[in-house]
C-alpha cells in the first residue's frame, strides 16, 4: 500500500503539502494540485480514515502500561512522560502489571506475561484512549503487541521488530564505550569487567561498547570478565574471584549494585575504592552518591526517555498520516565522582 510520503516524493513536494491538498486546505498552484491528485488516482492511495476518525474524537488521554512500577528505571520515565503531558494538556491512566513483584526476574518466561499485556491494551482501547505507551522494565525485543491496533502505541525503554511501532531506548553501546574511554584516559590499561547475566541484551551491548573503546585506543581485550546477577551479592562474589587473580587497575561494573559488591570485597581486604583500585558503575542509582567514596557511574537519561516517548505518541496522534515510525536512542552521560583515580 502506497504511503503519503511516497506520493510526496513522486511529486517532489512535502508530505504536508500532499495532506493539505487532500484535505482542501492547500494554497499551492493549480499545476501542483493537479499533479498530486493525478498521482493519488494513479496509485490508488486511500487515506487512513480509521486514524482520522480517532483523531476527530480525541479524549486527550493516554494509557500507560508498565511492567513494574517498583523497577528503579520506572519512576524517572513516568515522571518524564507526565511532565510532557502536563505541558500539552493530556492526562494519563496507568496500568501497573507488577511483573517483577509477582514473578521475579524471570517473569518474561511466564506464560501469563503476553496475556497480561494484551489484556491491558484491550482495556485501554475499550475506554477510547488516544494512544498507549508501554514502559518496559528492561531492554528487550517486545513482540506481543496485537496487530492492526486501533490506536498508536510507543514502546519506552525497549524495542520491537513489529512494523508501525516506534520505540525509545538509551544507547548502551556508546555509554559503555564512553565509560571505558574515560578509564583509559585516566591511565588504566587493564580494565576488568563485572557484567550482568550473559544473555541479557544490556550485557551484550555494554560489552560491545567496552571492546569498541579498547580497540579505538589500541588496547587488547585483557579477558578480565565475570558474569554476575545484577545484584550486590553477585558483585561481591565476582570481585572475589576476579580481583584475587588479576593485576587490573580498574573495574567497570555494568550496574551500581554490583559495584557496591566490589566495594564490599575491597573493604574486606583493607583496600580503598578510588585509591587502591578504581571502580566504575552504570545506572546512577540514588545509592551511588552515598557509597564511600561516591561512585563514578553512567547516568541513564530516564526523564528524557519518558519525555521523548510522550512526544512521539502525541506527534503520531496529531498527524497519523504523516508520522514515520522511529527507533530513538537517547544518549547517557558520565557522572564523575571519587571512585576513579588517575594513574
Amino acid at each position: 500500500m502506497i504511503t503519503l510520503k511516497e506520493i510526496a516524493e513522486k511529486c517532489s513536494v512535502s508530505i504536508t503539502t500532499v495532506s493539505n491538498i487532500l484535505n482542501g486546505k492547500s494554497n499551492v498552484s493549480e499545476k501542483t494540485k493537479q499533479r498530486v491528485l493525478e498521482v493519488v488516482k494513479e496509485t490508488g492511495y486511500r487515506p487512513n480514515y480509521m486514524a482520522r476518525g480517532l483523531r476527530a474524537s480525541k479524549t486527550n488521554s493516554i494509557g500507560i502500561i508498565i511492567d513494574d512500577l517498583t523497577e528503579f528505571s520506572s519512576t524517572g520515565i513516568i515522571d518524564g512522560i507526565m511532565s510532557y503531558f502536563d505541558e500539552h494538556k493530556y492526562k494519563a491512566i496507568l496500568e501497573n502489571l507488577r511483573f517483577y513483584s509477582k514473578w521475579g526476574t524471570k517473569w518474561y518466561h511466564n506464560k501469563g506475561y503476553e496475556d497480561s499485556v494484551q489484556q491491558a491494551i484491550d482495556e485501554f482501547v475499550s475506554i477510547k484512549v488516544d494512544g498507549i505507551i508501554y514502559v518496559a522494565g528492561h531492554a528487550r525485543c517486545i513482540s506481543c503487541i496485537p496487530e492492526n491496533l486501533e490506536v498508536p502505541l510507543v514502546i519506552s525503554y525497549a524495542f520491537t521488530e513489529q512494523p508501525g511501532i516506534s520505540s525509545v531506548e538509551f544507547d548502551d553501546i556508546q555509554a559503555a564505550c564512553d565509560m571505558t574511554t574515560n578509564l583509559i584516559k585516566n591511565g588504566h590499561k587493564k580494565i576488568a569487567v563485572i557484567a550482568g547475566s550473559e544473555k541479557n541484551i544490556h550485557t551484550q551491548r555494554r560489552l560491545e561498547g567496552y571492546k569498541k573503546a579498547l580497540s579505538e585506543n589500541g588496547l587488547e581485550d585483557p579477558k578480565l570478565l565475570k558474569y554476575a546477577n545484577w545484584d550486590r551479592t553477585s558483585g561481591y562474589e565476582a570481585a572475589k574471584e576476579l580481583l584475587s587473580n588479576t593485576d587490573c587497575t580498574a573495574v567497570f561494573c555494568f550496574n551500581d549494585l554490583m559495584a557496591a559488591g566490589v566495594y564490599d570485597y575491597l573493604n574486606e581486604k583493607g583496600l580503598t575504592p578510588g585509591k587502591d583500585i578504581s571502580v566504575a558503575g552504570f545506572d546512577n542509582r540514588t545509592m551511588s552518591q552515598f557509597l564511600n567514596p561516591a561512585l563514578t557511574t553512567v547516568e541513564i537519561p530516564l526523564v528524557e526517555i519518558g519525555r521523548k516517548s510522550a512526544e512521539l505518541i502525541l506527534n503520531q496522534i496529531a498527524s497519523p498520516d504523516d508520522f514515520e515510525t522511529q527507533q530513538c536512542f537517547v544518549e547517557c552521560k558520565i557522572i564523575e565522582r571519587d571512585s576513579v583515580k588517575a594513574k
